[in-house]
């Protein structure tokens, strides 16, 4: 048996590496499942292959080390986080012969999560962050991007303030959201140790997250003043948070959902959000359980110099912590960027 503070320790690590969620028809799992120690080549033809989020696919036809013919299922990341590099599929051909290099299951299988893909020509695609080239034949594409930019231009104008697009920092300087140690009751704790990241999942393929597993998407998202609501839209699964700026109590009788009911507002210059009537069984990616009454106040603060969007959560959760719990993370300004569709497909 795993002891608990080491299986909270590979949570932590499979969160720092995993920005997007894992495909259903692919196994919408943790990357617990993959060897991330070791790195293997596949090649062969290529049968299928979908460029769109949740993972782009690629299914391709091979052999094994016993000279069997095998179909390698192939994953990778999301199209939000490629889109945001120079790699694209343009050139990508159904009966290509093509040379791919990732992780391994854990477990024997005949699928892997990519990193490098060989196209005929010899153009390398970099689907992994931070990956380098393997087989540098040709053109290499993947290693220009967006994620460490932003967070250091400011906002001179003085009058833009929170309702503009907001962006994720990866890299140096960049935080996460989640702490590594909660105060959690002795039934939160038990719920915790039989977590299985394999199994467990709280948003297969394109279920959307609940709050706030959802504020920790990467992805881009956009404050927009609307008459007496503010809308948060948030790129994964096509979010959409409102904040209600009109009421100051939530009604009692409120239908849960997993985005529960937010009402807002303004402390000086920050947007102030409380939020009740959550229906979501995890508070983290980590496998924290959430309880039936969950409560969380978010402040959202721009900072002096218009170059960053500063974000607070006070978590409260009887069922759940011993305490409230305070978690942090930051967004950038990063000019030009935009919310994009995420149209999550989770089959063809």
């Amino acid at each position: 048996m795993i002891p608990p503070n080491t299986r909270f320790e590979v949570r932590i690590a499979v969160s720092l590496l995993v920005l997007t969620c894992m495909p259903q028809a692919f196994s919408h799992h943790s990357f617990t499942r993959f060897n991330r120690m070791d790195i293997v080549e596949i090649e062969g033809e290529l049968i299928y292959y979908r460029w769109r989020n949740p993972h782009i696919i690629f299914q391709v036809r091979g052999t094994n080390d016993a000279g069997e013919e095998v179909i390698w299922k192939v994953e990778g990341h999301s199209l939000s986080i490629l889109r945001r590099t120079n790699a694209s599929p343009e050139g990508l051909e159904i009966g290509d012969r093509i040379k791919l290099a990732g992780w391994p299951t854990v477990r024997p299988s005949n699928e892997i999560f990519v990193h490098n893909l060989l196209l005929p020509g010899g153009t390398e695609l970099l689907l992994q962050r931070g990956v380098a080239p393997r087989w540098a034949t040709g053109v290499t594409l993947g290693s220009e991007t967006q994620w460490e930019t932003g967070g250091t231009e400011t906002d001179n104008t003085g009058r833009i303030g929170l309702f503009r697009v907001w962006s994720t920092r990866l890299g140096p300087g960049s935080n996460r959201l989640w702490i590594d140690d909660y105060p959690l009751t002795d039934a939160a704790q038990q719920k915790f140790s039989e977590w299985n990241p394999l199994t467990d999942t709280a948003a297969p393929g394109c279920k959307p997250k609940g709050m706030p597993l959802i504020m920790e998407q990467p992805y881009p998202i956009q404050f927009v003043q609307n008459d007496d609501v503010i809308i948060l839209r948030m790129e994964e699964y096509d979010t959409v948070r409102i904040i209600s700026m009109t009421e100051e109590d939530a009604p009692a009788d409120l239908e849960r959902s997993i985005l529960g009911h937010s009402t807002g507002r303004w402390d000086g210059d920050t947007l102030v959000v409380e939020t009740v009537s959550v229906d979501f069984p995890l508070f983290d990616s980590n496998g924290t359980p959430q309880g039936n009454n969950p409560g969380f106040v978010e402040r959202f603060h721009v900072s002096d110099d218009g170059s960053q969007l500063l974000y607070e959560l006070i978590a409260t959760d009887s069922e759940v912590f011993t305490e409230p719990v305070n978690l942090t993370r930051d967004w950038v300004w990063r000019p030009g960027e935009e919310v994009e569709p995420y149209e999550c497909v989770e089959t063809d």
